[in-house]
């Protein structure tokens, strides 16, 4: 990462950070009238918070400090959702001034309760969804062909190594002709521990594993996810394809985030470059985004990730809003997009109006128009 890029960020990060607190704070001493000795203790509350999640960070870079970056990790979740509900509070304060302080305590309760919630929702960790999915052109031998996907795992210093066996297992079990890993597999070099990567390797497919970089595997260092790639018996896509017994292709595009690190970027044409004409087509693309242009291409099915349906407020409504295709799965045409929510978490340990999955997608034939004519 260009070290320009990385100070602005680190700047515009801390600057974020720091105003969160501040904002909280406000709201909580004026909206409460608190006492100096109030104001003071609920002071030393936020920075102990604060520093406990910048403490975590740093310190996991040199030693494990898992109670440490947990607590920091849970801290910023509460402190995001505090934003989101205290800016709620702030709109009706000003709409109702002579109820500022029913508001304050019942944003500061539903703060705490949603957090509450989305700790133990997100420790209950994945559950398995299943969908069949039409695709046109599917050779009648290709019937019934089962995809699992697996996206955004983040398998770092967080990661508990009985949860990952726990997602192989669950994997394995849905008797898969293919795992797709859509990106966003690292937060760290967890090969280090030769545990996690012995884990990884056990994943069973008929064809094998397929997998595409996200933006994270940038960040941790692209070698290493290629490593951890490499050792787990992975095939990495970086706009190329692969045909599964000739009749289906799988496409996989780089991640935007290669620019940033002077590599090519995604690339449609390269990725599908030399596959015979005809062939239904998989695109496994990290952002679920261009999505007409790749059913333009051909494309049948887009698997993507990234958006982890935002795991908690204000997250979840920024991607609802930002993204055309957030979670879940969508048709163009005759063609589908699913946008997995996510088999782990990213940052806080956390989720409200959402769970992490383990997504079987069954293709099936795409049945015929009514009125066509039977051969």
């Amino acid at each position: 990462m260009p070290k320009m890029y990385f100070v602005l960020f680190i700047v515009i990060v801390m600057t974020v950070y720091a105003g969160m607190h501040g904002f909280i704070y406000w709201r909580l001493a004026v909206g409460l009238s608190l006492s100096p000795g109030q104001r003071t203790a609920l002071k030393l509350l936020l920075l102990a918070g604060a520093l406990a999640f910048l403490a975590g960070e740093l310190l996991s870079r040199l030693a494990p400090v898992t109670p440490l970056l947990y607590a920091g990790s849970v801290w910023l979740g509460i402190i995001a959702i505090g934003l989101a509900f205290f800016l709620l509070e702030m709109i009706l304060s000003l709409l109702f001034p002579q109820q500022r302080r029913l508001l304050v305590l019942a944003a500061l309760a539903i703060v705490l309760l949603v957090s509450a919630f989305s700790i133990a929702n997100a420790a209950l960790g994945p559950v398995v969804r299943e969908l069949r999915v039409p695709m046109a052109g599917l050779a009648p031998e290709m019937d019934g062909f089962a995809i699992v996907q697996l996206s955004d795992l983040h398998l770092g210093n967080l990661t508990s190594l009985k949860r990952l066996r726990r997602i192989v297992k669950r994997s394995n079990g849905l008797d898969p002709d293919l795992v797709c890993v859509t990106g966003d597999t690292l937060d760290g070099d967890i090969c280090r521990e030769e545990r996690f990567c012995q884990a990884l390797a056990g994943l069973r497919a008929r064809h094998g594993v397929v997998a595409v970089t996200g933006n994270h595997e940038f960040y941790v260092g692209v070698d290493k996810f290629m490593e951890l790639a490499r050792r787990s018996g992975w095939r990495v896509l970086r706009n190329g394809s692969t045909v599964v017994d000739g009749r289906l292709a799988i496409v996989g595009l780089e991640e935007d985030t290669a620019r940033r690190f002077k590599m090519p970027g995604p690339d449609l044409d390269m990725a599908l470059r030399g596959l015979p004409a005809g062939l239904p087509k998989v695109l496994l693309y990290h952002r679920p985004t261009g999505f007409a242009a790749a059913v333009e291409r051909g494309i049948g099915l887009q698997l993507s990730g990234h958006t982890h349906a935002g795991q908690i407020p204000p997250m979840d409504i920024l991607v609802w809003l930002t993204y055309e295709y957030p979670a879940g799965l969508y048709r163009l045409g005759s063609s589908h997009i699913h946008t997995s929510p996510g088999t782990g978490t990213w940052g806080p340990p956390m989720r409200f109006l959402s769970r992490s999955q383990i997504v079987k997608l069954v293709l099936v034939r795409e049945p015929e128009p009514r009125g066509a004519a039977k051969q």
